[in-house]
């Protein structure tokens, strides 16, 4: 991101910048962890207990006297005759079972794993034109409410485990507030504030305990929409046949590791020690937004199980450079120009690793990345996810994303359209 005015004024002897020192490497942490064997084993046994992942999630249904709902018949009856179920059950695929594991940890009704059907799509690089992101479809100031790390080096809101643990958390906050999952469900979509209003107003009315019904018509039609959109998909699940739905079939057990990094790290190198592609590490972990993951984040990534021994074993007997990239904090506003000039660089290597438009300065605070050395090579596909880091999310004027134009909103594919929390 970038600053759209250049801030106060310095001497042009003073550097615009000074080095960002890599993480230490703690002695006491190893550089990477993966799932602890007994974890695996446990999930595996599971795997036995449940014929598939669509038996396991109908078993931890809990909301009742919703199944007579004739709005909520007539929008199953819609998502059946349009086959959108099947598409984004497919595409959620081996996601499934991550999310399906953290609700039952916690014990709330398993509709919740539903959410994302009609968040996203069940897509990691879903965004909406309101700069909503992600598989649970967080905005920026929800995310950081929640402790979802973003930042120049990572969006957190695309990565699975983090936005699914701060989703669940912020559901169960909202079922505090209200004792109830479908006003929770509709707090998530339009605010609680705006629920809590709407729930006073009927108590005026003179509704005792007013729920979703009680309300409904006076929230935004989004919201309306919403909540009858996630119970027609349980509807579904529950009664495939009855609406001619055809699920694919995904088992009961997890098709990926979560592996955590603690050192820094070139997102290249990590790849290749894990036996990837980028675009196949990429495609798991959209949340990796710089060619470099940094380890005081802690990083948690999804991998294939093989991918995820082979970077264990891998890290452990690498020799050579970590990181091939330099790391500056911008200490007064500074241009494109002076940055390579002062680093000996290319101008169009600068720019191509923090993009910037014509006429505008790097802001103070914001994070430079840059080829090691002096010879100006760049990985230009890593370079094209760089955005800036700057005091207000609104002001961004570049995001580019190896995601390509379909990974910039949210996915046809979804049944909530451009959801606008």
């Amino acid at each position: 991101m970038v600053s759209l005015v250049l801030g106060g004024c310095a001497s042009v002897f003073d550097a615009p910048y000074v080095e960002v020192e890599e993480t230490p490497v703690a002695l006491s942490v190893p550089d990477v962890e993966i799932e602890p064997e007994a974890a695996i084993s446990e999930a595996m046994a599971d795997a036995r207990t449940y014929p598939d992942i669509w038996a396991r999630i109908r078993e931890g249904f809990k909301l009742h006297g919703i199944d007579g709902d004739a709005e909520v018949k007539a929008v199953a009856k819609r998502f059946g005759a349009s086959g959108i179920i099947q598409r984004i059950a497919e595409r959620a695929g081996g996601l499934l079972y991550h999310v399906v594991d953290a609700v039952e940890a916690r014990g709330p009704p398993m509709e919740l794993a539903l959410v994302p059907f009609v968040e996203s799509g069940y897509s990691l690089q879903a965004a909406s034109h309101a700069e909503a992101h992600g598989a649970w479809q967080f905005i920026e100031s929800t995310a950081k409410n929640y402790e979802i790390g973003i930042d120049r080096f990572r969006d957190d809101r695309r990565n699975l485990v983090v936005s699914t643990r701060a989703a669940l958390d912020y559901l169960q906050a909202l079922h505090g507030m209200f004792d109830d999952w479908q006003l929770a469900m509709a707090a998530y979509n339009c605010g609680e504030r705006r629920v809590q209003n709407e729930i006073e107003r009927a108590r005026r009315r003179g509704v005792e305990k007013p729920g979703f019904k009680d309300i409904a018509a006076a929230l935004p039609q989004e919201t309306r929409e919403y909540v009858p959109r996630i119970l027609a998909v349980r509807r579904l699940l529950l009664e495939p046949d009855e609406y001619g739905v055809k699920l694919p079939v995904i088992a009961n057990a997890p098709q990926y590791t979560v592996v955590e990094i603690h050192r820094d790290i070139d997102v290249l190198l990590l790849a290749r020690l894990a036996g990837l592609s980028r675009e196949e590490l990429l495609r798991l972990n959209p949340s990796l937004k710089a060619p470099v993951v940094i380890g005081r984040h802690n990083v948690n990534l999804l991998l294939p199980p093989q991918a995820a021994l082979k970077l264990v074993d891998n890290m452990a007997t690498y020799v050579g450079p970590w990181v091939t990239w330099r790391m500056l904090r911008i200490t007064r506003a500074a241009t494109p120009q002076e940055i390579a000039e002062r680093n000996k660089l290319p101008l169009n290597t600068v720019l191509q690793a923090n993009p910037l438009p014509d006429g505008h300065y790097y802001e103070v605070g914001s994070t430079l990345l840059l080829p090691a050395g002096r010879q100006g090579r760049i990985d230009s596909a890593l370079a094209q996810r760089a955005v800036l880091l700057t005091r207000a999310s609104s002001e961004c004027m570049v995001l580019q994303s190896c995601a390509g134009d379909a990974g910039r909103v949210v996915p046809s594919a979804t049944v909530n359209g451009l959801p606008r929390r």
